[in-house]
């Protein structure tokens, strides 16, 4: 657990005891933070003096723990110091803080690894034996193998055999050798005639493999062909497919907006007709009202004309220019009633215009709903 065993225990001891120490008072006393920046330290402090306490080791109170066990607290503590002020998030809050844990951290961690855990109370201060030195080995001889080899006997010389000298044949045994041996050499008559028969089948055979090998390649070649015109007409196939799936969408596409085009002038009809339907209305209470106004005039220019027959010149004259006035009036109010009943029917045509024209793109817009569904499921 340590790399250098250069510190004993007694003085890592120590070492433990200060940290504690310094991990209670220092948070409590010098550096004051947060409540949990301050319950870390004290803490893990206590913790370290409990573990220290309760080590088999120089300074240790009751000593339970090993001290190799105590190596393994050590380096928990220093992930304990150097990670808890980031894992519970208050190395912002109390950065003082956090570099003393962290500087604890290492601190601890420098102590471990110069430590000699190898640390046992039983042989502490005892001085160490010396071996006893070791006897010189004497040297023992082996005895001589039963088994060793003798030197080999020397094999008796045997005489070299006498080889015998060749025999020279003469010249007429050498020329009817040589002839029997060109006859022997030279094939019978049936024994080319049966060569000559197995070299024809031979022949045909061979020649035979070879056409079969020819038909099977022009085989092969024919269904190369055939697969890749099956294949020329599988892409050809595929783009027309392409091509219609592109113009079923386009298709789609034209009809979905020819749709929404249609509903917007539908739309825009109906308010039209709504519109000329309202100025319909008002122009035909427009005409009620001047010819009502109409008629009271002419009663106003009768009874007046009345009057004037009946009166005195002065009054006569009186009446005459009130029933000349009241005649202009009734002209006034017939004219403005025909204009209004004018407007009326103006209004009245452009609504039955408009409300045909709603109806329209109102059929227009379900037939290219319709085709856009078409279109959809042609897909």
């Amino acid at each position: 657990m340590s790399l250098i065993r250069l510190l004993p225990a007694r003085l890592h001891a120590i070492a433990d005891y200060a940290v504690a120490a310094a991990l209670i008072l220092v948070p409590l006393i010098i550096i004051k933070g947060s409540t949990l920046a301050v319950d870390t330290g004290v803490v893990i402090g206590g913790v370290v003096a409990v573990i220290s306490a309760l080590t088999r080791y120089p300074l240790g109170i009751v000593k339970v723990l090993p001290f190799t066990v105590h190596s393994a607290g050590d380096y928990l503590a220093v992930v304990l110091l150097i990670a808890s002020p980031f894992s519970l998030r208050f190395y912002n809050t109390d950065p003082r803080l956090t570099i003393f844990y962290s500087a604890a951290g290492l601190a601890v961690l420098v102590v471990s690894v110069i430590t000699d855990y190898q640390y046992s109370p039983t042989f502490a201060g005892m001085p160490a034996q010396q071996q006893a030195p070791l006897q010189e080995s004497v040297p023992v001889r082996q005895p001589a193998s039963a088994f060793q080899q003798t030197p080999a006997q020397q094999a008796p010389v045997r005489p070299a055999p006498v080889q015998a000298l060749p025999v020279r044949r003469p010249a007429q045994a050498r020329q009817a050798a040589a002839a029997s041996q060109a006859a022997a050499v030279q094939p019978a008559p049936a024994s080319q005639t049966s060569l000559a028969r197995e070299l024809a089948v031979a022949y045909q055979a061979a020649t035979e493999q070879a056409a079969a090998q020819q038909a099977a390649a022009q085989r092969a070649a024919a269904e190369l062909a055939a697969a890749q015109q099956g294949a020329a007409e599988q892409i050809a196939a595929q783009q027309v497919a392409a091509q219609q799936v592109a113009a079923y969408q386009a298709a789609a596409k034209q009809a979905a907006a020819q749709q929404v085009a249609a509903e917007q002038a539908a739309r825009a009809a109906a308010e039209q007709a709504a519109a000329f339907q309202a100025a319909s209305k008002y122009a035909a209470a427009q005409h009620a009202a001047h010819q009502t106004a109409a008629e009271q005039a002419w009663a106003k220019h009768t009874a007046h004309q009345a009057a004037v027959q009946h009166g005195t010149a002065d009054q006569a004259t009186a009446h005459q220019a009130a029933a000349d006035q009241a005649a202009a009036e009734h002209a006034v109010h017939q004219a403005a009633a025909e204009q209004a009943w004018a407007e009326h029917i103006a209004a009245e045509e452009a609504w039955a215009q408009q409300a045909a024209a709603e109806q329209a793109w109102a059929e227009q817009a379900a037939a290219h709903e319709a085709a856009a569904k078409q279109t959809a499921e042609g897909h």
